[in-house]
Formats: C-alpha cells, sequence, structure tokens
C-alpha cells in the first residue's frame, strides 16, 4: 500500500510540474537579462530620420542567412553577421567598440541578445536595438533589398 501511494504522490508531481512549466520563461528570463545590458532602443522611423540625417552608424543585421534573402534594410553601412558568429565579428575587427550599431533581427529578440553580448563582454558603448526588427522596419514602409542585392524592393506585410 505504501509503494502505491508513493506512486501516487509522484504521478501527481511529475504532472503539476509539467504543467506548471512554460517554455516562454527562458525567453523571459533570457531578455530580463540583456536588458540588464542594453539601454538604447531606436524605432524604425526613428533609424529613417537617422538615415536622412546621414548619421554615422552602421546596422548588423544578426539573423541567418538564409532569413537575410527574405530581405534586409535598405542601407549601404549593413553587416551580415548571425549572432552564433558574433564573437568572430568582434575579433576579424568587423565590430569596434567606438562605432555606433544598430543590431536588427527579424522581431528585436536576437538583436537585444546581440546587443548585450556587445556591451557586456566587449565594452561597446553606442549599441542600439531596433525596435520590432525588420518585421517593424517593413510595417512602417521601409525599404529593404531582396536579399540577393539586385536593388530596393517593396514588401508589404499581409495579415
Amino acid at each position: 500500500m505504501r509503494l502505491f501511494s508513493k506512486l501516487v504522490l509522484a504521478g501527481i508531481l511529475a504532472v503539476s510540474s509539467a504543467i506548471a512549466y512554460n517554455p516562454l520563461d527562458g525567453v523571459k528570463a533570457q531578455k530580463a537579462e540583456a536588458l540588464k545590458y542594453v539601454k538604447k532602443f531606436v524605432t524604425a522611423n526613428e533609424l529613417k530620420k537617422w538615415m536622412k540625417q546621414d548619421k554615422n552608424f552602421q546596422i548588423v543585421d544578426v539573423r541567418e542567412k538564409s532569413e537575410m534573402l527574405a530581405g534586409q534594410i535598405d542601407y549601404i553601412e549593413t553587416i551580415d553577421l548571425p549572432r552564433g558568429v558574433l564573437y568572430g565579428g568582434v575579433k576579424k575587427g568587423l565590430l569596434k567598440p567606438n562605432k555606433t550599431y544598430v543590431m536588427v533581427c527579424r522581431t528585436g529578440h536576437r538583436a537585444l541578445l546581440a546587443a548585450a553580448t556587445l556591451n557586456k563582454y566587449y565594452k561597446f558603448k553606442n549599441v542600439y536595438v531596433l525596435k520590432g526588427g525588420i518585421k517593424a522596419w517593413i510595417k512602417s514602409g521601409g525599404v529593404v533589398t531582396n536579399g540577393l542585392h539586385l536593388g530596393p524592393v517593396k514588401i508589404q506585410l499581409t495579415k
């Protein structure tokens, strides 16, 4: 009888812990940690103003190459550097601590993590994150290239 009670209790605990598990908890924890190191954000409209003002900055697209083929912000000073190889980009001198960067990904989450890495480990000071990522850029009417560098293409989001 005791063994049966222990098995029932173990089953209840297993089910209750499975119900309490939320896979987004890890994402929330990552974001909270990254926000300790990133305080600079730019909206799509602000980024357009920076481009018109010819502000001195580079865009760093941290998406994977296959994602970049779907479209990139049409800006001459863009570096394609997936988040997984960010360290190599710093070590090779592609990114320098004294420059201004705008990190871009699909929605802003990976860009936030990449910016936190640059700020925390490499002591960069002027790293911004594009709020809402490339999706927000397109929604704001921003021009993107088709990723094959064949010229600017206007892309509309469909509902």
